[in-house]
């Protein structure tokens, strides 16, 4: 589910990033790499791709099949920045090292992110013994924490199974698992099979959200000042074609979704897309929102086991390709 599609460069440029990846050569400024994988929330990007934006070579997709891929994409040089939850930037900066900022913010999941059982499980009775499908080192291992705290259960107390979110509909049409957490598109799809809606994302304390972030290397950050100032523009500019324009959005993002037109447009129910003003909000700030939010989302991912100790980077908020002033 991953492609490489890297722009021509010249014998010297491609020598100097087997190097350092993230470091151009003299002259004209590299290319941005962005990961990210199919998900509502990163529409604007799969948007701003699928309109021709991005057609100047300032900026360049790589699609990959889960957060844990475009993660995996980061730390090995192959893309500069990825579309991430904020638990999975914590995760590749304390675990991974990587030296990231947070440049912007798509969504907020307020229920987008849920817990499906059976049919046969939808009773509190039958999730003592049952088998857990989520992705593990990603928000399913938040999801799978704060469910089972409101479930009054123990780990130990269900059968933990990991999966990738490309497998996650497999595992559930053959019968792998009986409870799965995941997300659209795949929540739709199993809903319509008759998957019953156990837990949500709008029932997490306000001090555990869950936020889809674009996470930029720090040292590709400092050659890519333009692509960067861009790929922000893009944000917003899509943001506002997927509100105005539904019926051509929805026509690019249903063949990346894999969801029939009709379900598209549903498929952001429990989404808030964060503007130019929601960004200000969270990123701007001594210390920012989401600075403040990353430090309570990682005292409960190191008390529930799922981070291991380690300072998080005072300024990690990087407001400063921010529009200055609200797109028009």
């Amino acid at each position: 589910m991953r492609r490489r599609d890297w722009l021509r460069r010249g014998a010297a440029l491609a020598a100097a990033a087997t190097v350092a990846p993230w470091l151009g050569g003299c002259g004209a400024e590299p290319p941005l790499t962005v990961a990210w994988h199919p998900w509502p929330g990163y529409a604007p990007l799969k948007l701003a791709e699928s309109l021709g934006w991005w057609d100047d070579g300032v900026l360049h997709g790589l699609p990959t099949g889960s957060a844990s891929a475009s993660r995996a994409a980061l730390r090995e040089g192959r893309a500069h920045a990825a579309a991430l939850t904020l638990d999975e930037v914590l995760q590749a900066v304390v675990v991974d090292r990587l030296p990231l900022r947070v440049a912007a913010l798509f969504n907020l999941s307020h229920g987008a992110d849920v817990v499906l059982a059976r049919p046969t499980h939808a009773e509190r009775s039958r999730w003592r013994g049952a088998r857990l499908g989520h992705e593990q080192g990603a928000v399913g291992e938040l999801m799978a924490a704060s469910w089972l705290e409101y479930a009054g259960l123990q780990p130990g107390d269900v059968t933990m199974v990991h999966l990738g979110f490309e497998e996650h509909e497999r595992a559930w049409r053959e019968g792998a698992v009986d409870l799965l957490i995941t997300f659209e598109p795949v929540t739709s799809r199993l809903r319509a099979l008759g998957a019953v809606r156990l837990f949500d994302s709008s029932q997490l304390p306000e001090e555990r959200p869950i936020v889809d972030v674009l996470a930029v290397h720090r040292e590709a950050a400092a050659g890519r000042q333009r692509a960067l100032t861009t790929v922000l523009q893009h944000l917003f500019e899509a943001q506002r074609h997927l509100m105005t324009l539904r019926e051509d959005s929805i026509y690019r993002l249903a063949p990346w979704l894999d969801l029939p037109r009709h379900q598209v447009i549903p498929a952001f129910g429990g989404l808030h897309l964060t503007g130019w003003s929601d960004n200000r909000d969270w990123l701007i700030g001594a210390p920012a929102r989401l600075q403040r939010a990353a430090e309570g989302l990682a005292q409960f991912m190191r008390q529930r086991g799922l981070l291991p100790e380690g300072r998080l980077p005072a300024d990690l908020a990087a407001p400063d390709w921010l529009p200055v002033e609200e797109p028009a």
